[in-house]
């Protein structure tokens, strides 16, 4: 029987946390969020709704909280064709649209499929990284894709447990992207009605997506920083 799993990493989403967890319930089989160097009660939050969590202290880091809940998966001894799915977990009650990418794998129409969802209008930034890691894609994979950073992301078991390695911080979908195509695994992108936390144009936001053209262009080069499957 095919199990789904998903794998939520959330940096101080208690606002949001309660309903990502509860809208996934609706068709995922098990839960794991990764409470990742939280100052709020995320953690809390994500329990009561019925989630196993686990806590990563210092500094956040999204590759490193992905790679402790993928960690968790392989814990479960799941077979080839189960599927994790990788939910930000700030998408709220959106997060049911995430069934679209399960059912794309289930269906055989990908061993990943990634969440293209609506466009951020004046809330997000100006693309500029964006643009870069779609040229990144191009050139490392030939293919073209729309959204490149999504960390929507449904990946059967199978390809994603032959991976090695995770690119690091913000980098990390970048690279996954690259070494699962690399491998022959088949990725298609899946329009989602989904939304999350956008950080905009202030100076927070210019400094995160600096931190997240850098982590781009680390992975470009082949930096996989974060060993799978034993890191935390």
């Amino acid at each position: 029987m095919r199990r789904v799993f998903a794998v939520v990493p959330a940096h101080n989403e208690s606002p949001t946390i309660r309903d990502t967890v509860r809208a996934l319930w609706d068709f995922v089989d098990d839960m794991v969020v990764v409470a990742d160097a939280c100052r709020d009660d995320t953690a809390k939050r994500a329990q009561e709704a019925g989630a196993t969590v686990l806590i990563r202290s210092g500094r956040g880091d999204k590759a490193r909280a992905l790679a402790l809940g993928l960690n968790w998966v392989a814990a479960q001894s799941p077979g080839r064709n189960d599927v994790v799915l990788l939910v930000d977990g700030d998408t709220g009650d959106s997060a049911r649209e995430a069934v679209k990418l399960v059912e794309a794998v289930v269906g055989g129409e990908a061993d990943m499929a990634v969440g293209v969802l609506p466009p951020a209008g004046r809330h997000g930034g100006f693309g500029l990284v964006a643009r870069f890691a779609r040229w990144v894609l191009r050139r490392q994979t030939g293919m073209v894709f729309r959204a490149p950073l999504s960390g929507q992301r449904a990946v059967r078991w199978s390809a994603l447990h032959g991976l090695s390695a995770l690119a690091g911080g913000f980098g990390v979908e970048v690279g996954m992207t690259i070494d699962l195509v690399r491998a022959g695994a088949r990725v298609q992108e899946v329009e989602v009605s989904m939304t999350h936390r956008y950080t905009g144009r202030s100076w927070r936001g210019f400094l995160h997506r600096a931190r997240q053209g850098w982590h781009v262009l680390m992975a470009s080069v082949g930096w996989r920083g974060v060993r799978l499957w034993t890191d935390g």
